[in-house]
């Protein structure tokens, strides 16, 4: 399983995504068949005629036009829309230029092995959109869907839309390029269904091959690349934002709040599922564990979803098929912003809409007429054709050798003529080299759109003036030199509650600067705890529509590499006025509550009825953290290793360093104290919530130690869990809930959620049937409740810990990813979270590096100030702007993915792993992925790249099943030089079956 890459590519690449590992191959493996383009020559208008047919998606700050007039308005704007600025007109001509340049000049060589192709002709987007909302609301399934389309990194691969809206319950097939029509991985595009009979898309087959049978191996090697990475929150919604440290050797790693438990395993069956409405649907408040741990004030009911009796091939033969009749082009690229260079360029605004696209560059071969190629990172994009004029303008000569160099081009939407078998693509140029940190990690933020490069001088003049009445100038004992603090003005604190006396502390990773939440606890007279979470302000330094809100829009997220971050907010807001740091006051917007010490919410037996709000406080307050506490000296406490609770008055300080330790007047003892009394409460929380149904697939995730020069991996290891992230996480999720609900009983529908939905079930089906097949177990699939149940009993009854590492990695590739909605936006029924098994959830607890809770903070703040009616943003605004974050925090985690496979790739390259085991978890037509459990991560190996040690055959086996046939031809293991010895060894083995389940030994190699 050696990696190959021009660049980087660990022959490991992590789950949820990690598997599309970039390759640089031969110029041979490098390039399929280029096919000869006689299709009818396209008048080049007919591409800007898509694109101004077509009407751009909403900006995040532009709400949602309605139906017919909509409509209308796309019709009426044409004639304004043709008539083009100067710079959106030069590059259109690019454009022109690119895609005349695929057509003319077809060359007569009749070696030249190019095919016909022609694409239907797309519909108008007016058109689209008038049968997509007449559809809106009708009880049979609607013939048009819109959604967004992933694409299986494979030739002529197939490819999922999910329907935007909930009106379809299942993923709609794309079966091939043709019926992609255009469409490009990523893309927003309607889609129109195909009446479900036998036969595929195109009865006839059309090009490459038969249409309506993607197999099983297929199927799931699809979702372990496409969807896997398109859900990456790993482990549901559970674990808590802060479950980044884990020791002090690893402390860095950035973790959602719902990490931990399923890895976004939150959608329903919904490939493939059977969802019927029972007579007497069940309601979350009829559930009595539901009302004892969150104790729901909105009365909604679940949605029932029958189980499938279907096999897998009968789920799959009944997966609805469709074909893209509209792209959706975004209403513009990131491109060219502001700089201290140009202040005042604001050109990019009327870029014509394009995507960058980041790979090598190759030759085409016979009848090519010195063309050039540019072969994307991404598996699942198409090649693309450069300009004409390519060699002139990078200067290549015919003997140049690009493979080590990665080039940058655009794609501008609509210039893909339907007669063109290739997209053309403009402003080709060389961005960098390979196999180094800084070249690769330019490589991989460019490629995902998130190098944002320097916050632009508005944004950094705003947060001056927002941070400069609370400076002042404080000196350091220890030198004679001192620095600039910060600390909020006595206006700022006037209305706020008052917690600067209360023992606050905060619980994060060791080399954490940006500290977003505290907590305090405080034993009641009544046998109950009070607990608050105390979360920065944001919202109260970044203004509405200000250059720092829309810049922080812009960016939506932190991205978080392994030897960087790039920052959504500007250092002087993330890093000091608003991170909670000790012994320091700061302004907060906290939640308080009431629970018992079981780790319920209601109230017991008895007790006086009062409002349930009155447990339950939301409002801004200022704070004074009185410590800094990591989660190696939390789990310290916890385990009583140090600040025992027998009252041991020495603390060593290798264990509780003193930099850690309280001030304010606060003691170790009492801090020790609350950090225990947090921890019992979490862990009987916990327990209560996984046994209501709330899901656990802990997956593994790789941290690295980096050397001196901090570039170089000295250590890689996987990030361990620990009670202290766990004791965060239980609280994180909770503020969340609470917040949630007062957003729904107060906003309606602008309130902003985090809907997950559940798995896909063709995915999950095949898991079953499989380990079934290989281990006699059985996995129950209808709940995430009965989900966790078997994994509980499988733990309770295996004894190796290599199948339950095996099953929890392929429950994780069918789980979807949890989404940013606007509550008015879709059902109510649809607001549910499947992993944490709740009927609601939203995030409030990391606005310093989420803009989605920005946006909850001024909407919470408008619910305490009875101004929702005045809120800036209508609830289709708020939605678009959840559509923001949900592309952007894919595009940061996907990069994040990227830079773990550079960073394990430099350390096997130094410290290559020659035998380990792997188990392999799907097998395709000409690939089958491995997954290292040292390791924690899968990925695919392409046959291909490995003809010259092993031949390689898949064949079909009994029910549609795939199974490898390896035979080696030598010894030698790719990446590793071989003694002499070894090299003149014959293989000690004839020929491998491989099948899913089969345990393997595997080499971890970085070819460079």
């Amino acid at each position: 399983a050696a990696g190959r890459n021009g660049g980087f590519d660990g022959s490991s690449a992590g789950r949820g995504g990690r598997g599309a590992s970039r390759t640089n191959q031969s110029s041979q493996r490098q390039q399929q068949q280029l096919k000869r383009t006689n299709g009818k020559k396209k008048d080049d208008s007919d591409a800007k005629d898509t694109l101004e047919n077509g009407g751009p998606k909403t900006s995040p700050k532009k709400g949602k036009e309605n139906g017919k007039d909509h409509a209308k308005k796309q019709q009426n704007d044409q004639p304004t829309r043709n008539n083009k600025s100067n710079n959106q007109k030069k590059s259109s001509d690019e454009t022109d230029s690119a895609t005349k340049d695929v057509t003319k000049n077809k060359p007569n060589n009749r070696r030249s092995r190019t095919k016909k192709v022609q694409y239907e002709q797309h519909l108008s987007y007016a058109t689209c959109l008038q049968r997509y909302n007449n559809e809106s609301g009708i009880t049979t399934e609607p013939t048009i869907i819109r959604g967004k389309i992933r694409v299986m990194p494979a030739k002529n691969g197939g490819a999922f839309v999910t329907c935007d809206r909930g009106s379809l319950s299942k993923d709609v097939l794309v079966l091939d390029e043709k019926s992609r029509n255009r469409a490009m991985d990523g893309d927003y595009v309607f889609v129109e269904l195909v009446p479900s009979v036998d036969a595929g898309i195109y009865g006839d087959g059309g090009e490459g091959g038969t249409k309506d049978d993607v197999t099983l191996g297929e199927f799931m090697e699809s979702l372990e690349l496409n969807d896997i990475k398109n859900g990456s929150e790993y482990v549901g919604e559970t674990s808590n934002e802060k479950v980044e440290d884990s020791d002090e050797a690893f402390d860095d790693v950035e973790y959602e709040e719902e990490e931990y438990v399923v890895e976004e395993k939150d959608k329903r069956d919904e490939t493939t599922a059977v969802e019927v409405e029972e007579d007497e649907p069940e309601l979350w408040q009829d559930d009595e564990v539901q009302m004892s741990l969150w104790d729901p004030v909105v009365n909604l009911r679940k949605k029932s979803r029958k189980a499938s009796s279907q096999s897998r091939a009968e789920l799959l033969a009944s997966q609805r098929k469709g074909k893209v009749v509209f792209i959706i082009p975004p209403k513009a690229s990131a491109g060219k912003q502001t700089s201290e260079l140009t202040p005042s360029d604001e050109s990019y605004r009327d870029k014509v809409p394009s995507r960058t696209i980041v790979g090598t560059i190759s030759k085409l071969h016979e009848g090519g007429n010195g063309r050039f190629m540019l072969i994307p990172n991404n598996k699942a994009l198409p090649r693309f054709m450069c300009p004409s004029n390519t060699k002139e303008e990078l200067n290549l000569e015919d003997d140049d050798d690009t493979a080590g160099t990665l080039y940058r081009a655009e794609y501008v939407y609509g210039s893909w003529s339907d007669s063109n078998r290739w997209p053309p693509c403009v402003r080709v140029t060389r961005l960098c080299g390979s196999c180094n940190v800084e070249d690769e990690t330019k490589a991989l933020l460019v490629e995902h759109g998130v190098d944002h490069g320097e916050f632009p001088p508005a944004v950094l003049r705003e947060v001056d003036l927002a941070v400069k009445s609370g400076r002042f100038f404080q000196s350091s004992s220890a030198t004679s030199e001192g620095e600039m603090g910060w600390k909020p003005t006595e206006e700022m604190c006037r209305g706020r509650r008052d917690y600067r006396s209360h023992r606050v502390f905060t619980i994060d990773p060791t080399t954490a600067r940006d500290l977003d939440d505290a907590l305090h606890v405080t034993q009641l007279p009544d046998g109950r705890v009070e607990i608050g979470v105390h979360i920065a302000d944001v919202s109260h330094f970044v203004q509405p529509s200000s250059a720092v809100d829309e810049e922080a829009l812009r960016r939506a997220t932190t991205v978080y590499l392994v030897d960087r971050v790039i920052p959504m907010l500007p250092r002087p807001l993330c890093e000091i006025a608003c991170s909670l740091n000790e012994n320091v006051e700061r302004l907060a917007f906290s939640v308080v509550w009431r629970m018992n010490m079981d780790g319920t919410l209601s109230k017991k037996k008895g007790s006086a009825e009062k409002c349930k709000e009155d447990d339950i406080w939301y409002g801004r307050t200022v704070i004074k953290s009185c410590a800094r506490l990591d989660y190696a000296t939390a789990q310290n406490i916890i385990d009583n290793k140090v600040a025992a609770a027998n009252g041991e008055s020495e603390v060593d300080e290798t264990l509780w360093p003193k930099s850690r330790q309280p001030t304010g007047g606060h003691t170790i003892a009492e801090v020790a104290a609350d950090v225990r009394l947090m921890h019992q409460v979490a862990m009987k929380r916990r327990k209560l919530r996984f046994e209501n149904g709330a899901l656990a697939l802990n997956g593994i995730k790789l941290t690295f130690q980096l050397e001196d020069d901090g570039e170089t991996p000295k250590l890689c290891a996987p990030y361990p869990i620990r009670d202290s992230n766990r004791l965060i996480e239980e609280y994180m999720l909770l503020a969340n809930f609470l917040v949630a609900q007062r957003l729904i009983t107060h906003a309606k529908g602008r309130a902003l959620l985090r809907q997950h939905s559940p798995s896909l079930e063709a995915g999950m089906q095949n898991v079953v049937d499989v380990s079934k097949e290989s281990f006699d177990f059985d996995i129950d699939i209808t709940s995430s409740k009965t989900l966790q149940e078997s994994l509980s009993r499988l733990s309770r009854t295996c004894d190796d810990e290599l199948v339950i590492q095996c099953v929890t990695e392929s429950l994780m590739t069918p789980m979807r990813p949890a989404e940013y909605i606007a509550a008015g936006e879709v059902n109510d029924e649809d607001w549910q979270h499947f992993a944490l098994n709740i009927p609601y959830y939203t995030h409030f607890t990391s606005p310093i590096r989420r803009y989605a809770d920005v946006i909850v903070h001024r909407l919470l703040q408008a619910t305490l100030d009875d101004a929702v009616s005045e809120f800036p943003q209508t609830q289709q605004e708020i939605h678009s702007a959840a559509d923001q974050c949900n592309d952007k925090r894919m595009a940061s985690k996907k990069a994040q993915e990227r830079s773990d496979r550079v960073f394990l790739s430099l350390y096997l390259k130094e410290h290559p792993i020659a035998s380990v085991l792997g188990v392999c978890l799907g097998i395709g037509e000409k690939t089958f992925t491995v997954f290292v459990p040292s390791l924690g991560m899968s990925t695919r190996v392409f046959l291909q790249e490995h003809e010259d040690i092993f031949d390689m055959n898949t064949v079909e086996g009994d029910g549609g099943k795939r199974k490898l046939i390896i035979r080696p031809k030598t010894t030698v293991v790719p990446g590793i030089q071989p003694t002499k010895e070894e090299s003149a060894k014959s293989p000690s083995w004839k020929s491998m079956e491989v099948t899913i389940f089969t345990k393997l030994e595997v080499a971890c190699t970085c070819e460079a």
